[in-house]
């Protein structure tokens, strides 16, 4: 039977993520559609209106066989970092034949072109895109630029998050010489949500800016010029939307500026992280799924230690049995997620 995986974070309605999903298995004829999806903070750098557990029971409303939810530090990671944590998790199921990729104006072939390029990274390319972040370009917007020498419309191509996204995840496959198949669709048109931040995040945030100046530059993606930024700017401080918008200017990826400030109120420091790599990115997969006999299917086949999660349940879904599964310093990572979780629970509560 085939499977099929394409990315949502079902922020849309049921019917229009019911919809999405059944085009997915027209266009690939699947037999078995499993979905990727972010956590309770999404790639925008911006805690997500309903939580994972509402979401990933619409995903299971819509028709989808199974839910993998990315952890904690591959949703406030860059994209390049969560297209890889992805796509090795996916690898590691042992049984997904397709990924399904959303694009812009884009053929898959061009967009393996530009994956090769980033692939080998030449020293050519790599001085265009130093030059182009010199003069004052945001990271992606000066890779953009330099893709324009190595790769045909190269710019307008990876001025795309959706394209970004896509090469991504074809580099990350190719890096690990995957079996899994890449095809690309069309993006689809969703109305545009509204940024929900709540006053209590703003808050946290200020209060962590002034708390941890010592230990700014220790946070995951912290460097001392953006702690310097951040201190020069903290008495002018209004809400997490604008001081984000204040320390990205117009040299800064605006979506890295408020994952770092997510990842401070998370506490995610570098020392962290290190240890998520160590597992190159894929320590374990959360998982949702109506059918259990899917998670014990792909579990069979599987060489991700996959945690079956049920919304409100204690530890998130996990059984004692389940957590002591995970070795000490899995058992860390997991703690800093359900940390996490109850954090992100006092984030949403409006005054």
């Amino acid at each position: 039977m085939k499977t099929v995986v394409y990315f949502s974070d079902f922020t849309q309605d049921l019917v229009n993520e019911r919809a999405w999903k059944e085009a997915v298995q027209r266009e690939t004829g699947a037999g078995q559609v499993f979905a990727v999806m972010s956590g309770n903070y999404l790639q925008n750098g911006l805690p997500a209106a309903e939580s994972a557990g509402i979401r990933a029971q619409r995903a299971m409303a819509a028709g989808v066989d199974m839910v993998l939810e990315m952890s904690l530090y591959a949703s406030l990671s860059s994209i390049g970092i969560y297209g890889y944590s992805a796509a090795r998790m996916m690898d590691k199921l042992g049984c997904v034949d397709e990924l399904v990729l959303e694009t812009e104006d884009a053929t898959l072939a061009q967009l393996t072109e530009a994956a090769f390029v980033l692939i080998g990274n030449s020293r050519d390319f790599s001085q265009k895109v130093s030059h182009f972040k010199k003069s004052g370009l945001p990271f992606y917007k000066a890779q953009a630029r330099a893709m324009a020498d190595a790769v045909e419309d190269g710019e307008r191509i990876m001025s795309s998050w959706y394209n970004i996204f896509a090469v991504e995840c074809i580099k990350a496959l190719k890096i690990m010489y995957s079996n899994i198949k890449c095809r690309c669709v069309p993006k689809r048109d969703m109305p545009k949500k509204q940024c929900h931040v709540t006053q209590k995040l703003s808050d946290y945030l200020e209060y962590q800016i002034c708390f941890s100046k010592h230990r700014l530059s220790d946070i995951y993606g912290g460097y001392e010029a953006l702690t310097e930024s951040i201190l020069k700017n903290q008495n002018s401080f209004e809400s997490f939307l604008t001081f984000a918008d204040k320390i990205a200017g117009n040299t800064k990826d605006l979506f890295d500026i408020r994952k770092y400030f997510l990842r401070l109120l998370c506490g995610m420091m570098k020392s962290d992280v290190s240890i998520w790599r160590m597992y190159d990115f894929s320590p374990y997969g959360s998982v949702y799924t109506g059918n259990k006999a899917v998670f014990e299917a792909v579990s069979s086949l599987s060489n991700l230690l996959l945690l079956f999660k049920e919304p409100g349940k204690e530890n998130d879904g996990l059984s004692a049995d389940v957590l002591s599964m995970l070795n000490r310093s899995k058992q860390e990572l997991w703690e800093m997620e359900r940390q996490a979780q109850k954090l992100y629970q006092l984030q949403m509560k409006e005054r």
